[in-house]
């Protein structure tokens, strides 16, 4: 088996299910009910600089992401206009939830997480720096080029601290935050966030799979075969485990067991991107 191939693979694979777990609440109605923080109001000229950066913010997800198209265009020029108008924080808060769906339905999460993060600035509410910092971490987790990547996780730790200032006992932020460290030149900064999850809550789910990441990142297969094993006994129906644990099984040259776990998911798992997966790694291995 490609092992440059599979891994690149199962570790999309992996930050996708992290962020399929995230609170997506906070994206949405939940934000924008909650009650608003922070005395600070929009300044005058505030929209125009927006536009500017977002439009630079557009330039550079088109690297990776497709152009938004003419309707999807005219909705964004259209909420823009309506955020510019609002007069109040919650209606302010209104529109740019729709603001930011439309961003991340295009896949131009920096886009989104460019205006998630101005309005976290202007009002400094935990729900707030949770959907910047959600937002810069999807970013971070979608970029190809690493220069942009290694930007956005940045900007992530930014709001994710924010968070944990606040909430300190916000163990899946914690874990983020902890991803976004592991491409830097410090990750074991990371390594310790997570190990201080497991410390705390030896169960939780998000810190074990990134451990297990983590794993397959340094070919530690071994290692990651107990980490995805144990999320199985947890939750027998992740199947982003069961193709991590069937990918490291593989490696571990346990292909009786990897197929086994493979074709269990093509059997059960719902989900096509997980069938898929489960397919391509199957047809790998029968190369080898």
């Amino acid at each position: 088996m490609k092992k440059s191939y599979v891994i690149i693979l199962i570790i999309g694979l992996g930050l996708t299910a992290l962020i399929f777990q995230l609170p997506k609440g906070n994206v949405s109605n939940t934000t924008s009910n909650a009650p608003a923080g922070g005395a600070n109001r929009d300044a005058k000229g505030d929209d125009h600089q927006d536009e500017h950066t977002e439009e630079s913010a557009t330039k550079s997800e088109e690297t990776h992401a497709a152009p938004l198209t003419k309707a999807q265009q005219a909705a964004v020029s259209k909420l823009k206009s309506e955020l510019s108008q609002a007069k109040t924080e919650v209606a302010k808060s209104s529109v740019l939830d729709k603001l930011i769906n439309t961003f991340v339905g295009a896949n131009h999460y920096d886009s989104a997480a460019y205006f998630a993060g101005q309005f976290a600035d202007q009002h400094p509410a935990l729900n707030n720096f949770l959907r910047a910092g959600q937002l810069y971490f999807e970013a971070q987790t979608y970029a190809l080029n690493p220069t942009k990547g290694k930007a956005m996780g940045e900007k992530a730790r930014v709001y994710f601290e924010q968070v944990l200032s606040k909430d300190p006992s916000n163990l899946l932020v914690k874990t983020n935050l902890a991803m976004t460290y592991v491409d830097t030149p410090t990750p074991m900064k990371g390594i310790t966030l997570l190990r201080e999850v497991i410390e705390q809550e030896p169960t939780f789910v998000p810190a074990l799979f990134n451990l297990g990441i983590l794993s397959i990142k340094s070919n530690q297969f071994g290692k990651g075969q107990e980490r995805f094993t144990q999320i199985l006994k947890l939750e027998p129906t992740n199947y982003k485990a069961a193709l991590n644990l069937g990918f490291c099984l593989a490696q571990l040259d346990k292909l009786d067991e990897a197929k086994k776990v493979l074709r269990m998911v093509l059997d059960k798992s719902k989900d096509p991107e997980e069938t898929k997966a489960a397919q391509e790694l199957l047809a790998e291995m029968q190369k080898h």
